[in-house]
């Protein structure tokens, strides 16, 4: 799945399981989209590159959000195959996060998290609700995601670890087939 726009170029392929490789010019969006993959239990690759530079990485963490959506719903497949529904909470030090999830085709997304205005890595805390509303547009999903802490880092890294544990589940192969209700 390749997004290119006349800001970002994103390649994202995903696969259950195997080697994992994310390449993106904000370090911090990196680390949170290989740790969302690992605790999804995914592997591939996702490279993301700045065509123009605009602003703080608002462009390539919208699309890598969108390209990783749209690569998630790929793999999810007409969705009558999987369990659908995932959730997890996360404790990482102080902070805390709940992730649920829908993959059943209604996009929607809430994020419920007291971030102060900073940046790490290159990511402008303000960005988070917005890669989650990206993710959840494009893979078609409701996402739910709760978290609080003292330390930014450590509440918005246990809500990418709860949303993988929670994309795991939901895209875990269904013992009977289900139907969107």
């Amino acid at each position: 799945m390749i997004r290119e726009t006349k800001e970002t170029r994103v390649l994202v392929e995903l696969t259950r399981g195997g080697a994992l490789s994310v390449s993106t010019p904000v370090p911090f969006l990196a680390h949170m989209v290989e740790t969302l993959l690992h605790y999804a239990g995914l592997g591939g690759r996702v490279e993301a590159r700045t065509l123009r530079e605009l602003d703080e990485g608002h462009h390539v963490i919208e699309d890598v959000g969108l390209a990783l959506g749209m690569a998630l719903s790929e793999l999810a497949g007409d969705r009558r195959s999987i369990a659908r529904y995932g959730w997890a909470i996360v404790p990482m030090d102080e902070a805390e996060a709940t992730a649920a999830v829908d993959l059943g085709g209604r996009p929607y997304w809430a994020v419920k998290a007291r971030l102060p205005q900073a940046t790490i890595g290159g990511y402008p805390t303000y960005m988070f609700p917005h890669f989650v509303r990206s993710l959840a547009s494009e893979l078609k999903a409701t996402i739910h995601l709760r978290a609080f802490g003292e330390d930014p880092h450590h509440v918005i890294e246990a809500s990418h670890k709860a949303l993988g544990l929670a994309l795991r589940q939901a895209l875990t192969p269904a013992e009977r087939p289900m139907t969107t209700k």
